[in-house]
């Protein structure tokens, strides 16, 4: 009887890691086929924060401000990925109503992802899916020059902000 009840929870955790690995794998494919076109970065996100709204039900709202000159295209591929890492991020763990994404072009280019979700400790011992997550971020943004911070507290939300070094990565 114990074993039976023991083996019973041990398969109930495999499938709930199998299903939660294929949903990663399904948003991995989706993003992986992110292209940036002549749209923009404004379209661009919109259109991911549709699908986002979509998949979660989590509503979104969108603040473009200023007029930057737009970004190179490798470069807006890598904001666009730090976005859905957070938009990830906010899914897995968040339990929010909702997310904003603030996105100022000048006098830097700066993006904000910010939840009324659970928060959490970002100095909380443990390399669990949410640091995985701020590191893979953070690399994103290291390979363009830029910086993540990340602000969070338990039962306020979280704050994801991207800073893009002046000057890099505009198109010519």
């Amino acid at each position: 009887k114990n074993n039976t009840d023991k083996r019973d929870r041990t398969l109930a955790e495999l499938d709930a890691g199998v299903r939660e690995c294929y949903a990663d794998v399904r948003e991995l494919l989706v993003h992986f086929r992110t292209r940036t076109s002549d749209e923009g970065i404004e379209a661009a996100l919109r259109a991911t924060l549709s699908k986002f709204e979509h998949q979660t039900g989590i509503a979104t709202e969108l603040r473009m401000s200023g007029h930057g000159l737009p970004l190179a295209p490798d470069v807006q591929i890598q904001v666009l990925h730090v976005v859905q890492e957070a938009l990830s991020n906010v899914r897995k763990h968040a339990q929010a109503r909702e997310v904003w994404v603030e996105v100022q072009q000048t006098p830097q280019w700066r993006v904000e992802v910010r939840d009324d979700g659970c928060g959490f400790d970002p100095d909380g011992a443990g390399p669990d899916e949410t640091h995985v997550g701020l590191r893979i971020m953070r690399e994103r943004a290291h390979n363009i020059g830029a910086t993540v911070e990340v602000a969070s507290v338990p039962g306020s939300g979280t704050c994801v902000v991207l800073k893009l070094p002046e000057r890099l990565g505009l198109a010519a």
